[in-house]
């Protein structure tokens, strides 16, 4: 038996999330409808950084803008792109998170349309939201992308920019719940492994590039930092070398997590280099644990999915029962008012 791992629970989650991309469908459906210029990706922390992934894949699918900006950043500075013409996409999972329910308020006083990821509707962002994208439960990362996934590819689709948009659903569907199943069971024993070796460590680097850097940016801050306390650096496999190179050492923990897209070959680059400068690295390829059954050029578009099944799903729950720090705990966050 996994460690902390209800596979019906699961399994019942993933299921109806999945048959939530089509009332993300929908909305995009209107947004089409009532026309929009441009893309805005707006929230803090840990859904900023799952969004990076989709505005990351809008560079190689998109004829229209796509941009994101940090919720308590933009109602300071504001952004000349973003008017009455733009669709923004936010996202909180409690609903009440004060910059991004703060950033929704900013744009409906200038009329600019939000459309959220929340779970209850009559929260403080579902009540500043004009479409609420439904979310099945508060924990796990994956049913945040899918859940972003029907309004996003929806509004490619509706553009023209993602004329297969029908084929990935159904691929979906049919493949990726016994698929994400898979993936964490194949990957259990390497995650305890890993987890048993490096739980105390003073110092991790963790890398990736492209479509995985925000997964890999969310793991290393909102996972190993906030709920572990654990010290690590983040940083793409483009930008490692152009700084944080200098600080490899034959002892030093890198955690390089490989992609499937067009940047592979980068983080093949960064592969070639650590191999040789340190002893602790740690190679997780997205690639060998692919969900069997997409087309190739859809794996891109799954693999942070993919990847938070093996990090969040299997490797931060063996690093909490190693280091005896429950995932819950907070010394801070939300803990007062600051």
């Amino acid at each position: 038996m996994m460690l902390k791992f209800n596979e019906e629970e699961y399994r019942k989650n993933l299921t109806k999330q999945i048959e939530y991309i089509a009332e993300g469908k929908k909305i995009a459906d209107e947004i089409a409808k009532e026309g929009y210029k441009n893309i805005f990706f707006v929230a803090v922390g840990g859904t900023i950084a799952m969004m990076m992934h989709f505005a990351e894949i809008a560079k190689e699918y998109s004829s229209v803008p796509v941009y994101t900006a940090q919720a308590g950043e933009l109602v300071l500075a504001g952004h000349k792109q973003l008017t009455k013409d733009s669709i923004v996409i936010m996202g909180s999972k409690s609903g009440d998170t004060k910059e991004t329910v703060a950033a929704a308020k900013w744009c409906n006083e200038r009329g600019i349309r939000v459309a959220s990821m929340v779970i209850d509707p009559t929260s403080p962002l579902g009540k500043e939201s004009k479409w609420c994208i439904p979310l099945a439960t508060f924990f796990g990362v994956e049913y945040e992308y899918l859940n972003i996934m029907g309004v996003f590819y929806g509004l490619l689709a509706n553009q023209g920019d993602f004329p297969k948009f029908d084929t990935f659903y159904q691929q979906i569907q049919d493949k990726l719940v016994d698929g994400l199943v898979n993936v964490q069971k194949n990957f259990d024993d390497r995650a305890n492994a890993i987890a048993k070796k490096y739980w105390n460590t003073d110092y991790q680097m963790w890398l990736g590039g492209g479509e995985l850097w925000g997964e890999v940016y969310l793991y290393s801050m909102c996972i190993l930092e906030e709920m572990q306390w654990m010290r690590t650096k983040s940083v793409t496999t483009a930008e490692f070398f152009h700084g944080t190179i200098e600080l490899v050492e034959k002892d030093v923990c890198v955690f390089l997590v490989k992609g499937v897209g067009k940047y592979r070959p980068i983080d093949d680059r960064a592969e070639a280099f650590l191999s040789k400068y340190t002893d602790e690295l740690n190679v997780i390829d997205v690639a060998e644990y692919m969900v069997p059954g997409f087309d190739k050029e859809f794996e891109a578009l799954i693999s942070p999915i993919v990847s938070t099944a093996l990090l969040n799903g299997r490797l931060s729950k063996y690093l909490e029962h190693y280091s005896g720090h429950d995932l819950n705990t907070r010394r801070y966050y939300r803990q007062f008012e600051y």
